[in-house]
């Protein structure tokens, strides 16, 4: 086999294996402990903004009632309850 098949033999299998790599790592996301984590950054921190917090990991309903608590209970301005609502469901 000629020198230039292997090297194209070569680094065609290594481009499939780096792809497999790619696609079998696990993707980031953010979690309700980010979600905690920027409401303490922001000045809000008690047990209702983690229990918010885990609400709002709980898809599209649960960032709603997280959200809800945030406003109504504890005061936070929409914005920042918007934004940590959706980091605990990313």
């Amino acid at each position: 086999m000629r020198m230039s098949r292997r090297i194209a033999a070569a680094t065609g299998t290594l481009a499939l294996a780096l792809g497999a790599l790619a696609a079998a790592a696990p993707t980031s996301h953010a979690t309700p402990s980010a979600c905690v984590a920027y409401l303490a950054v922001e000045g809000y921190s008690s047990m209702t903004t983690g229990t918010a917090c885990q609400y709002g990991g709980n898809g599209p309903a649960g960032v709603s009632a997280c959200r809800t608590l945030l406003t109504g209970v504890e005061g936070v301005p929409v914005t920042i309850a918007q934004r940590a609502c959706t980091y605990a469901a990313a």
